[in-house]
């Protein structure tokens, strides 16, 4: 399994890939996996890049060869062992020794196999003597990160949020149509089923499975009881006070998941156009509104900077879940730590350009969500400053539609931002905006 690991994990870290692809990539390959298997290969995998940081630092003080001038291959195979070694208690430090060296032959790197076996020796030796020099290594985040969060939310919170972020995650997340079943019924359901579930802690309609179910496998799946849907993106389509016979346009849907919720909202009166910037991506829409029955939906692929003049001004609520840095999800996509800050620069001025064309799309007292899966200001308040003060949109209040725990100063001002450690949720943004210059 540690071959499949490995595969993850460099190319994450050395090929600027995404883990959760990479993962998913070797499932749809390999369907002989066991259950177990998965699950190995899942938190080794993640968690050697999670902790990559942290890894290296441990790594320098046992090896003379600089963890940056290591090849590759032999960089990836140490910084999985650690983790093994560190933090998988259930496997003896001395198998994750010898089945690092086996690896290194078998990535023909075997003339490094009597370094591999001496580094990990040394650090088995050293492993509970080591002290982070530093937050950031503590948390095994990059150093500007670290500071940029402090900057943001004070060294107390912002070590809250990066602690969170190396949590162990709770499983799937479910979001139940009422329209079709009960919430409580579909629990009784599943624990029927033996499966363990339990419910949301803030949406009524989330059931969290636990880790390892298999959700195409559970009662209702081909009869569209349910759809995957984090807790916290429950939230922008529940602001955006949906009502039947609206029309709803959704600009970056994929993978669908509020664009199935506006659908459930809608009940199958109003219209609602759902887009993403790839066929790719679109087809997910697609297989996701099929599978839920729902007819009045139309899936574009369509670039949400693009003018609308066949829509403009016809929409009573436009969603904008914007491309953005997604550090609010680092727990689930560790790699992001290491790509964020670099993306911020690019990202902003995208963001805003959707931004512009969303507001055309609105109806006059048309409604605006807009939502991101970060915790960074420039993306998340500034941005709604500047939706303020350039295209004539004013905020208003949350609170209305929000859970009395989520309620705030902040949700009577119109925004919400949910933080990783302070909220039982990812990171995760919202801001409920109206057009009123028309």
């Amino acid at each position: 399994m540690r071959k499949y690991a490995f595969d993850i994990v460099y190319g994450t870290l050395e090929k600027n890939g995404h883990s959760d692809d990479l993962f998913h990539g070797i499932l749809a390959e390999h369907k002989e996996l066991s259950a177990q298997d998965k699950s190995f290969i899942k938190r080794l995998s993640y968690g050697a890049v999670e902790r990559m940081l942290e890894a290296d630092a441990r790594l320098s003080l046992v090896s003379k060869i600089p963890v940056k001038k290591m090849s590759p291959v032999v960089r990836t195979i140490l910084r999985m062992a650690v983790y093994e070694i560190c933090y998988m208690d259930n496997i003896p430090s001395a198998v994750s020794c010898n089945e690092a060296v086996e690896l290194t032959k078998q990535k023909k790197e075997g003339r490094y196999s009597a370094f591999v076996n001496g580094v990990l020796r040394n650090l088995v030796r050293s492993k509970d003597s080591f002290v982070p020099a530093g937050s950031w290594i503590q948390y095994s985040m990059p150093k500007e990160l670290m500071k940029h969060l402090e900057r943001q939310y004070g060294k107390k919170t912002a070590g809250k949020i990066a602690s969170a972020f190396l949590q162990q995650q709770k499983g799937v997340t479910l979001h139940v149509d009422e329209n079709k079943i009960a919430t409580d019924k579909f629990l009784e359901i599943l624990r029927e089923d033996g499966i363990n579930c339990e419910r949301g802690y803030y949406m009524e309609q989330a059931v969290v499975l636990s880790q390892g179910a298999q959700v195409q496998n559970l009662p209702g799946y081909e009869e569209g009881w349910f759809f995957v849907q984090d807790e916290s993106s429950m939230l922008p389509v529940l602001c955006a006070g949906i009502q039947p016979g609206n029309k709803v346009m959704d600009l970056c849907s994929a993978p669908g998941g509020k664009t199935v919720h506006a659908l459930c909202c809608l009940g199958g009166k109003g219209q609602l156009i759902a887009r993403d910037v790839s066929e790719e991506k679109v087809n997910l829409i697609r297989e996701n509104v099929v599978r839920m029955g729902y007819p009045n939906v139309v899936c574009e692929c369509r670039d949400a900077r693009k003018p609308d003049k066949k829509n403009k001004g016809t929409a009573d609520v436009v969603l904008a879940d914007v491309p953005c840095s997604g550090i609010g999800i680092i727990g689930r996509k560790p790699e992001i730590k290491y790509r964020a800050l670099n993306q911020i620069k690019t990202l902003l001025p995208l963001q805003r350009e959707i931004l512009d064309q969303a507001v055309e799309l609105l109806k006059p007292n048309g409604t605006l969500i807009y939502s991101t899966c970060t915790i960074n200001q420039a993306e998340n308040e500034d941005n709604v400053q500047w939706m303020e003060s350039e295209l004539g949109l004013k905020r208003e209040s949350l609170d209305e539609f929000l859970p009395e725990l989520l309620t705030n100063r902040m949700t009577a001002q119109g925004m919400l931002q949910m933080l990783p450690g302070i909220h039982k949720s990812d990171g995760f943004f919202i801001a409920r905006m109206r057009k009123v210059n028309d």
